[in-house]
């Protein structure tokens, strides 16, 4: 048997790696789910409030009138990519698919999200492939 620690690191790995995959899984669903079956529409992309917060999340900030709840500000699901778009300026208007029940979920049509979610998906198979290959081998 190998030491604690091959042991201990080889669980994490796999267990990180396998968390990267359902949640890149879960979120492409969700995306796919509101481009199936949301309502189509148009949002303005709106500075974000909190700009002079160092916050990790790049997602731009979008604006959207929805029948019954006038308008919707809230940030687009999936959006994993380190730097924003040329698309997504301030003040721009993209096509959004929404949620009518809740229109705070929102997926941006297009915007080249299949890069992103590849590189996800590689990083939790590498993950997960890594952690199994230190737990085999520590036995």
């Amino acid at each position: 048997m190998g030491t604690p620690l091959s042991v201990f690191t080889g669980a994490w790995f796999a267990l990180f790696g396998a968390g990267v995959l359902v949640w890149c899984a879960g979120e492409v669903r969700i995306r796919r789910r509101l481009r199936r079956d949301g309502v189509s529409g148009m949002a303005r992309v709106l500075p974000d409030p909190e700009a002079a917060e160092d916050h990790a999340d790049t997602a731009p900030v979008l604006g959207y009138l929805v029948d019954g709840h006038g308008e919707v500000v809230a940030r687009p699901r999936g959006w994993t990519t380190i730097r924003r778009t040329s698309g997504l300026t301030v003040d721009s208007l993209v096509p959004v698919f929404y949620d009518p029940v809740c229109p705070e979920q929102v997926a941006v049509e297009g915007g080249g999200q299949s890069r992103s979610d590849v590189f996800w998906l590689l990083l939790g198979l590498v993950f997960a492939a890594a952690g199994v290959a230190l737990f085999v081998g520590a036995f």
